[in-house]
């Protein structure tokens, strides 16, 4: 199994055999699904590896949830902020929280019961992006009251956010976690099954919309595809067109199946 040396220099979490376990639920939220499919989602050091990955066709399939919890392994290491920024430097924004901080407040002084005000960054970025303990968990543990009070400190000190889609996406690549999730979903469904029908039918309406837009759009960024069809349409007339056209020059075909899903990927992108 192949370890990239870049992402090994040291810390305590490993990726050898026996703690890769394959993907065995419904969906399959493989590594090889994400590079095709929801790269964008990533932090940046994570599609570099992914992408990596999959160029060398990587033999292992390790889960994302692994592959995060090695790459920022090196996080639980560090022993004060400025190492973490010399390691890291998605992180080298980060401050401190006592020389952010001025005013007193009742979290505040919860926070300094648990640790000094200056180890408060990196004790977050080990528990949220070293460990991928959640924002609740993480507030509960320093005695403050919900994931909101923490999001402020966070926000102060310059922290970065995973992200709920790629909080997501680590929890549906994980088995035993992504069957919590399908549970969950099995049971909300059956209890609010008339609100969830109407969801999925106004859901529906939407998707045809979109994809109405997506293929229009798409066709627009296509001339040389519009004028070849403009010459069928002259000699061949009524829906049958369409079928000799994509028939004759599948090359086109592929063009435009190509370039809705570019239409696409750009339409998620700016949703995130």
């Amino acid at each position: 199994m192949k370890i990239y040396p870049q992402y090994n220099s040291y810390g305590n979490y490993s990726l050898d055999k026996a703690s890769i376990t394959s993907f065995g639920s419904a969906k399959d939220i493989s590594l090889k699904y994400i590079y095709s499919k929801r790269l964008y989602l990533l932090p940046e050091r994570m599609q570099k590896l992914v992408s990596q990955m999959n160029r060398n066709n990587t033999e292992y399939t390790a889960t994302l949830r692994d592959l995060h919890l090695f790459v920022y392994s090196p996080l639980l290491d560090c022993k004060s902020l400025d190492e973490v920024r010399n390691v890291f430097t998605e992180f080298k924004e980060v401050l401190e929280l006592n020389n952010v901080v001025q005013r007193d407040t009742a979290n505040l002084k919860k926070i300094k019961e648990k640790m000094p005000l200056s180890e408060f960054s990196l004790y977050v970025l080990k528990e949220r992006w070293g460990k991928l303990k959640t924002l609740n968990e993480t507030a509960q543990d320093l005695g403050l009251k919900d994931r909101s009070a923490l999001s402020w400190f966070a926000d102060k000190t310059r922290i970065p956010d995973l992200g709920k889609n790629y909080q997501a996406l680590l929890k549906a690549s994980d088995e035993e976690l992504n069957a919590v999730i399908a549970a969950k979903t099995k049971a909300y469904n059956k209890a609010h099954y008339d609100s969830v029908v109407r969801k999925n039918r106004m859901l529906s309406a939407k998707n045809k919309e979109l994809n109405s837009y997506i293929a229009k759009e798409a066709w627009k960024r296509l001339p040389k595809v519009r004028e070849a069809l403009s010459e069928v349409s002259a000699k061949t007339t009524g829906e049958e067109r369409f079928a000799v056209f994509w028939g004759d020059n599948p090359e086109f075909a592929k063009m435009y199946g190509q370039m809705k899903h570019q239409v696409a990927q750009e339409i998620k992108q700016s949703k995130t």
